[in-house]
């Protein structure tokens, strides 16, 4: 399978999401944050990047997935993250094709589900954004049209986000020295594989399709993220654009 910078690519050549997820590798999802950001017990490895910049890869990450899910099913967002009335009601997403032939127990309980990955990721966001407090970066703004014109393309675009993230966890855990934190990024990658599972369940793809995940360079992930589109010219803030260039 192709990697994110193909997979960007194909977003930037106006590629149909069909042909975009056919690229698409599946994995979990990644993001460094959470619970316990204390202590200062090291990981054993030496290199030039901040603990810091890793956590703000991640919200800048997790600000892009929160976004989409509100954009998509509303809500009141939080720092970062604009609310919105939502773009699909439940019956739309409830009564979609997205369900046909998996079963009345997973169309019934579709519409909650999507509304609880949406809710775990504005959690995530308040989570970072508590740890980092004033070195938190503002989030880029985002315009997610191209992707919300149906729910078959809303369910299909979020296992895209869902597996992007299991490549950025897994390319970026490497540069955290603090033991909790390291911690704290496997309690949140765990969460952030099952929501990647249950849609690929959704798109007809395995829930677990490899043994093992491949990282990509946090550089690698901002480059396929700015490919597709969802970040209009000029929507990233000044210290977003020199975080990602302090990435590896």
């Amino acid at each position: 399978m192709a990697d994110l910078l193909e997979l960007g690519s194909a977003f930037s050549r106006g590629g149909t999401r069909r042909t975009f997820l056919r690229q698409a590798a599946v994995g979990g999802s990644m993001v460094v944050g959470a619970g316990a950001l204390v202590g200062s017990a090291a990981a054993g490895h030496l290199d030039t990047v901040e603990d810091v910049d890793v956590l703000n890869f991640a919200l800048t990450l997790e600000y892009l997935e929160a976004s989409f899910y509100v954009a998509a099913l509303g809500g009141a967002g939080t720092t970062g993250v604009p609310g919105s009335p939502g773009a699909f009601s439940e019956g739309q997403i409830t009564g979609s094709k997205v369900f046909a032939g998996l079963g009345g127990r997973i169309r019934s309980t579709g519409y909650d589900y999507l509304t609880d990955i949406r809710d775990h990721e504005v959690t995530h966001v308040d989570t970072l954004v508590g740890a980092l407090g004033t070195a938190a970066v503002p989030a880029c703004t985002f315009d997610f049209s191209s992707a919300l014109g149906s729910v078959e393309a809303f369910v299909a675009t979020g296992q895209v986000l869902e597996n992007t993230g299991v490549k950025a966890y897994d390319g970026a855990i490497r540069y955290v020295d603090t033991g909790d934190y390291l911690q704290a990024a496997a309690q949140i990658a765990t969460v952030e594989a099952r929501h990647a599972a249950y849609l690929n369940l959704l798109n007809r793809t395995s829930p677990f399709p490899d043994a093992f995940d491949t990282g990509l360079l946090p550089s690698q992930i901002v480059a396929a993220v700015l490919g597709t589109g969802f970040i209009p010219t000029g929507g990233c803030p000044s210290s977003v654009l020199a975080l990602f260039g302090r990435l590896p």
